[in-house]
């Protein structure tokens, strides 16, 4: 027998009811004492699931050993600003907290009730930070001004593990480039998430004032296909706060597994609103999909007339007028890579339905839920459509 799903967790998308898929709020990306935060690790995963997530991670980071440090030169490094941001490691885990992380969240992990996961967080201070999700070990960063050591790693010593960039383009090496490596292809179906909310912030501009494009766009015009989800990146002594990052994950039980298949499926949201249900189709496929095939295939086109179905709900935005945004890469320098394709008005706690007309350039789009009455908080370029506050972020869809 199918679990019951609560009416508020099931997508007004699916006829019938369809599937018992439910939606989970979760949070995969938390700092402790066992690295650089200030939160107890003991109380973390109490003080989430008392805030309403559903599913919570400890991703504390592992950086460069700090007696290595002084090690590092210029060989690894394009050049000395670069150098020395590489010698800011922070405190890392061990093989000691990283056990007793496992141990903390195997205490409070209760299927159907409480998802709590460990992980790590891979943090190059000058390249860029890589949550780890389901590994059984952790790697510090073995290659300072590298991803080799990482993708070498996630390619051969943790096949099975699932990982994703975290505020991206914040770090000025940007994680290479945001290139998608040809040397490990089979990382791409691993890699499931990036960061359009980290904290308080919407990294769709993130570098905007420093000449950068946006890095969101660049992750995906390399190739990369993620869900988009957001991250309180807690460091603080409280967890859960309203107002940061968080996820909406479509998954098909409240378990580990559940959270991980949601994952490789990328049926995910980002959002800071607290409640915030999101599901969308476009010609009928789910958010997170290719075109045609599985996640990571890259196979089928999205160009042509197709129609957009959202369902939203919940949050203190119930009731209020947003606007739809149906973004994709490829522009301007001066739009910081971004391009609105469409917009269209849509009121949050009712189904709309919006036909749209795709390019034959288009590889990807992104449904914006955004807010068109509200500053967006950060810089973007002048007079740009996305120039506004960001309630949510569905999933791509690829080509």
């Amino acid at each position: 027998m199918s679990p019951r799903v609560d009416a508020g967790r099931r997508s007004g998308l699916i006829p019938g009811g369809g599937p018992a898929r439910q939606l989970l709020f979760a949070d995969l990306h938390n700092h402790s004492l066992h690295s650089d935060g200030r939160g107890d690790p003991e109380q973390a995963f109490r003080q989430l699931r008392e805030a309403g997530l559903d599913v919570a991670a400890l991703t504390d980071h592992a950086s460069i050993p700090r007696h290595q440090l002084h090690t590092l030169g210029l060989h690894q490094y394009p050049d000395a600003p670069a150098l020395a941001a590489g010698r800011l490691a922070p405190h890392s885990i061990d093989g000691s907290t990283w056990k007793r992380t496992a141990e903390i969240a195997d205490e409070h992990d209760a299927p159907g009730e409480f998802t709590a996961l460990r992980g790590f967080e891979w943090t190059e201070p000058w390249l860029g930070h890589v949550n780890v999700w389901f590994s059984d070990t952790y790697l510090p960063v073995t290659t300072p001004g590298s991803l080799s050591g990482l993708l070498e790693f996630l390619a051969v010593d943790e096949p099975g593990a699932l990982f994703g960039y975290n505020h991206p383009g914040r770090e000025p090496g940007r994680l290479a480039g945001f290139e998608r490596t040809r040397e490990r292809p089979e990382l791409a179906a691993r890699m499931v998430a990036l960061e359009a909310f980290n904290r308080t912030l919407d990294f769709l501009f993130e570098g905007y004032l420093r000449g950068d494009r946006s890095p969101i766009a660049d992750c995906l015009d390399a190739g990369w296909q993620p869900a988009l989800i957001g991250s309180s990146d807690e460091h603080g002594r409280s967890y859960g706060l309203e107002g940061k990052g968080r996820a909406g994950l479509w998954a098909p039980s409240h378990s580990r597994e559940g959270v991980r298949a949601a994952l490789l499926a990328r049926r995910c949201y980002a959002t800071r609103e607290v409640g915030l249900r999101l599901d969308a189709t476009l010609n009928g496929v789910p958010m997170g999909s290719s075109a045609t095939g599985p996640a990571g295939s890259g196979s089928g086109s999205l160009a042509g007339r197709a129609e957009l179905l959202v369902d939203t709900a919940g949050s203190k935005y119930h009731g209020h007028p947003v606007e739809l945004q149906l973004i994709t890469g490829g522009a301007s320098a001066e739009d910081a890579g971004v391009r609105v394709l469409h917009l269209a008005p849509a009121r949050i706690g009712e189904l709309a339905r919006v036909e749209v007309q795709v390019p034959d350039d288009v590889h990807w789009l992104v449904l914006r839920v955004a807010d068109p009455a509200r500053p967006a908080g950060s810089p973007a370029p002048t007079g740009h459509p996305a120039d506004c506050w960001a309630v949510a972020y569905a999933s791509p869809w690829y080509s």
